[in-house]
């Protein structure tokens, strides 16, 4: 197979996932704003509780899709996913759509994630060798990307003309393509699962070895400070820096937009083109890019300036993110590869709950400015942890 050709089954998850993505991501915006007229508190409480069940459930969301494969898990989870939409629809035709309907939704949706996303995340795995590793997991993540650009304003559009119950239908459309298209194609790579792994067990085996590989830790922790410290800060530090310097909310959308737009550019690059062959040099130069990028927002005067802090940082991410996935599933052990991966989850998803109401008080005491201009140090931060470990440099 040359580097970059990809099986067909593999072509048909990407353009499936697309769909599915979509679909998640429109019924997901549309959620919120409906919370969002219930009140602010009801708003927060419903995208934490889609989050909060991934650092809950998560290793052992790992420990299942070892246990029974990637493949299974992530049919059983698209299908609880389509239920969810379809109860979803038929829930708020009938009673419309109070706080306790759009909280429990909200949970159910993060736990299903807390199983699903492990296994999607390896699925690649399943399907190239080691050299179009890289490349099939940018396809994947641009895909996922291209979903996650279109679906806030397509959810604006569609919650205004179909409600919240047409949106739910529109999920359950893409959770059935998704559904048919994971029971017909089978991955030339698939393994036997590790059938005896148990629980608790199977969490602290992961840990362990984790600790104990070359590189891991490294990698765990660098996601974790770009996650926990730098994301959080762009995502909030875009829409009050558009406050406090007396930008529109129109300015402050397209500004968020050179973010997802850079990181476009980068991962079609990636995708069509392969990752580098010594992927801790692009691990160690993403995060300064993103720096560089931050220091712009930080100082920016203008609106348009601000557009190019953000394309800055979006591709920084993505040649940071499109080096380390790739290398971080290569250096799981296969009967492991699921845990390891609910672990990278866990690194990335546990600092932002930690770090969102610290970047409120930060921005509070100090300033959006000085707030963002710190989150740049700390992404140079991740780039020291990178470069100085011996067993990714080899």
């Amino acid at each position: 197979m040359s580097r970059l050709r990809m099986p067909r089954g593999f072509t048909a998850w990407v353009t499936a996932s697309i769909g599915a993505e979509l679909g998640a991501g429109v019924l997901a915006f549309a959620l919120t704003w409906v919370a969002s007229g219930l009140g602010p508190n009801i708003a927060s409480a419903v995208l934490t509780l889609t989050v909060a069940p991934s650092v809950v459930l998560g290793l052992l969301g790992g420990v299942v899709a070892d246990r029974f494969g990637p493949r299974r898990v992530m049919i059983a989870g698209t299908l609880a996913l389509l239920i969810i939409s379809a109860g979803t629809a038929v829930a708020v035709a009938l009673w419309g759509a109070p706080a306790p309907l759009l909280l429990l939704v909200a949970v159910l949706i993060g736990t299903v994630s807390a199983f699903h996303r492990p296994a999607a995340g390896v699925f690649p795995r399943l399907f190239v060798d080691d050299d179009a590793l890289g490349a099939a997991m940018a396809r994947a993540g641009m895909a996922s990307q291209l979903a996650r650009t279109v679906g806030p304003p397509l959810g604006g559009l569609l919650i205004g003309l179909i409600a919240l119950s047409g949106v739910a239908l529109l999920d359950v459309a893409g959770c059935t393509v998704m559904l048919l298209t994971l029971l017909l194609i089978r991955p030339p790579l698939e393994r036997a699962p590790a059938r005896d792994t148990a629980t608790f067990r199977g969490i602290a085996e992961a840990m362990t070895t984790a600790r104990r590989a070359g590189g891991v830790p490294a990698l765990l922790g660098a996601v974790a400070i770009v996650a926990g410290a730098v994301i959080p800060a762009v995502v909030l530090g875009i829409p009050l820096a558009a406050r406090e310097r007396g930008w529109t909310a129109a300015e402050a959308g397209i500004i968020e937009a050179g973010w997802i737009a850079g990181g476009l550019v980068a991962g079609a690059w990636y995708a069509w083109r392969g990752t580098a062959s010594v992927a801790w040099r692009p691990m160690t130069a993403g995060p300064i890019i993103v720096a560089a990028g931050l220091g712009i927002l930080a100082l920016a005067p203008t609106w348009t300036s601000a557009i190019a802090g953000t394309v800055v940082v979006g591709v920084g991410v993505v040649v940071f993110t499109a080096h380390l996935f790739p290398t971080y599933v290569l250096l799981a052990p296969t009967a492991m590869i699921s845990r390891f991966q609910s672990l990278l989850i866990l690194a990335q998803q546990a600092p932002q709950l930690l770090a969102t109401p610290l970047i409120g008080v930060a921005v509070a005491a100090f300033g959006t400015g000085p707030m963002i201009a710190s989150s740049a140090l700390l992404a140079v931060a991740a780039s020291l942890v990178v470069g100085s470990d011996a067993s990714l440099r080899r």
